[in-house]
């Protein structure tokens, strides 16, 4: 973060036209007077969150009857780290003729036979089917005699 480029020096002489001391303008303001001598020494790493900092800078503009639009935007444009692409590919490797999308391509067929050499693993190795004659069970025929009930005929 750039610390000297803030534009806080602005805010340090209006409030000093308006007579007031960082204590006054922290009880008129509610922006804690640590923040205030912040962001009037341009230390912006010195803030919380970015969206308290900017509640805090607007609310201080606002006291000072300045537009925070400007401080806003600079504060934006000194605490945001420079934009990047995300996925963007870079080489790290020296070019060996091979497209980039027959890479793709290796890398996935790699990623296939190992996940069908752990499907095959487990099914040999780790789950073998129990078809043996010696661990089936075989349930028979039980045969039962049931009494007569009284009150039928033949009894």
């Amino acid at each position: 973060m750039k610390q000297a480029s803030f534009p806080g020096e602005q805010l340090r002489q209006r409030r000093e036209e308006l007579g007031l001391s960082v204590y006054e303008a922290f009880r008129n303001s509610r922006v804690p007077a640590q923040h205030i001598e912040a962001l009037e020494n341009g230390q912006i790493e010195a803030l919380p969150g970015e969206c308290y900092a900017i509640g805090f800078l607007k609310s201080y503009c606002d006291f000072l009857q300045i537009d925070p639009a400007p401080f806003v935007d600079s504060y934006h444009e000194y605490s945001r780290p420079p934009v990047t692409r995300f996925l963007r590919r870079q080489r790290s490797t020296p070019d060996t003729g091979m497209p980039l999308w027959m890479r793709d391509v290796a890398t996935w067929a790699a990623i296939t036979a190992i996940v069908a050499l752990g499907w095959l693993t487990y099914t040999v190795i780790f789950k073998p089917q129990s078809n043996t004659p010696e661990t089936r069970v075989e349930a028979g025929t039980v045969e039962m005699v049931v009494p007569p009930v009284p009150g039928e005929r033949g009894f």
